[in-house]
């Protein structure tokens, strides 16, 4: 009998920022360290980065931090691939020029790169010299994969050793078995089982971005990936992602059926900006009982803006 080939988990969209997140805000010092080179660097406090008055990515960090006494911040971006909308160096100034003004602190600013095809053609720098007008920021590019990865491994810097995968293995050492060893040393922290399990779910997560699945699986077994809350969590957003697409679709059919119109599809943007589900259902209740398009449309406004609808299905006041 033919060996059934594992199953991959579906993981969504925007995974590998949410994991490299994690494993920054879990172990900020290790981070310190590993960005900075600096060893007596002292994490103080992660930044909210609303606090900068910017949209931020899901893998954007600041973190208030210390060395030789004086106070400074550090930015880390986690970057999958390219940054394609907004060129890197624009970005990477305009953090910069926030921080100063925000913090009036001195900003050392990060790109981490994961895949290896990304960050090539990155400058590590915005530079402006017209008419007089002179600006120059320096960021630091890390890319994993021109990273000795062994030498993490020997430092036992836990925060990074779910990235060692994507970095370069020892000489004379194949990807395959470079993974294995990846893992063992993961598994060699002292850990109880959970967070273990937690921690290897990060690390069999982050390898996707290098290995196909039934190769992270001969290291680190199905039953530990779904024992992992990280990907436990990724189904359980996938669940509910699948929920509120259809609650969506079943709002649009109701209303196209009732009130013949096609303008009930302009509605969806406003509706897929609604993340409860509680709230999406109410409305679908609401899509077949409303008295008129333009009564649902009041109910949707109000739900939208995070008011009560009123009992007669109006908007509250």
């Amino acid at each position: 009998m033919a060996t059934q080939k594992p199953k991959k988990p579906e993981l969504p969209a925007g995974r590998y920022d949410i994991v490299s997140k994690e494993m920054i805000q879990q172990n900020p010092e290790d981070w310190l360290r590993f960005t900075l080179g600096i060893p007596n660097a002292k994490f103080i406090k992660v930044i909210e980065t609303e606090q900068l008055t910017v949209k931020s990515n899901r893998a954007d960090i600041f973190m208030e931090s210390e060395v030789d006494g004086e106070e400074i911040i550090v930015h880390l971006e986690i970057q999958t691939r390219d940054s394609t909308k907004i060129p890197m160096p624009y970005r990477a100034a305009g953090y910069a020029g926030r921080g100063l003004e925000r913090f009036q602190k001195d900003v050392c600013s990060h790109v981490i790169y994961l895949h290896e095809k990304a960050g090539l053609n990155d400058p590590g720098e915005y530079r402006q010299d017209r008419f007089g007008y002179e600006i120059l920021i320096r960021y630091k590019v890390i890319r994993l994969c021109e990273l000795e990865g062994q030498a993490v491994l020997d430092a036992k810097l836990k925060g990074i050793m779910p990235f060692t995968p994507l970095m370069k293995p020892p000489a004379g050492l194949d990807d395959e078995a470079w993974l294995s060893r990846c893992v063992e040393a993961a598994e060699s922290l002292p850990q109880g089982a959970s967070e273990r399990a937690d921690y290897l779910g990060c690390l069999g997560v982050l390898s996707g971005l290098k290995f196909d699945w039934d190769i992270i699986h001969k290291f680190i077994s199905e039953a530990t990936m779904y024992e992992s809350s990280v990907v436990q969590h990724f189904f359980q957003r996938g669940i509910e992602q699948g929920a509120r697409e259809s609650i969506i679709e079943g709002i649009l059919e109701a209303l196209d059926v009732r009130f013949n119109s096609g303008v009930a599809k302009t509605l969806q943007p406003t509706l897929e900006s609604i993340e409860e589900l509680q709230r999406l259902k109410d409305l679908r209740r609401e899509a077949f009982h409303a008295q008129s398009l333009e009564a649902f449309v009041q109910t949707l406004a109000a739900s939208s803006n995070g008011t009560e609808p009123s009992e007669n299905g109006d908007a509250a006041e």
